[in-house]
């Protein structure tokens, strides 16, 4: 991973972490959890997983180049699609917290917001069949490894949340 994208990785983190504080204002999510409650918890510990991840990858020169490369040959396309992604998003934000809320707006925003980010996925997979090429074996498992924590930490999540009272 470059720095830019670790940039942009810890900048969304940032992002959906203040909605999460916000979020704990409103629900009490903050309550019993220390300084921001489990969202916060959450996004913190993806972050930190994800800078571990990079660190144990232990990239040689030559594949953080590869991978460099892959991503700029692709940074057009990127930004083509992770564009409509955000104005997307503030569609559906807005729709949401509109004065007079709509429901149809909202479904309307989601499903748009949900074809922008599946046009992201498939480049983000056509990118990912790409770099893949440039791991060894053991690099492909920590990212394994990586996904699996991730995607536990996504489910201790869900539970604490729903047995806070």
């Amino acid at each position: 991973m470059t720095k830019r994208m670790i940039g942009m990785c810890l900048i969304s983190a940032a992002l959906v972490g203040g909605v999460g504080a916000a979020g704990n204002a409103a629900t009490g999510w903050g309550r019993d959890h220390g300084d921001g409650g489990p969202l916060r918890a959450l996004m913190s510990g993806q972050v930190g997983r994800l800078l571990t991840l990079r660190s144990e990858l232990d990239l040689t020169p030559e594949q953080k180049d590869s991978i460099h490369k892959i991503v700029a040959g692709h940074r057009q396309e990127i930004v083509a699609v992770m564009k409509p992604v955000a104005e997307k998003r503030r569609a559906l934000r807005d729709a949401t917290i509109a004065t007079n809320p709509d429901e149809k707006a909202i479904r309307a925003a989601a499903t748009d917001l949900g074809n922008a980010i599946g046009n992201a996925a498939v480049l983000g997979s056509k990118i990912k069949a790409e770099v893949v090429t440039v791991l060894t074996p053991e690099q492909k498992q920590k990212v394994d490894e990586f996904r699996k924590h991730a995607d536990a930490a996504v489910d201790h999540f869900f539970e604490e949340t729903a047995s806070a009272s």
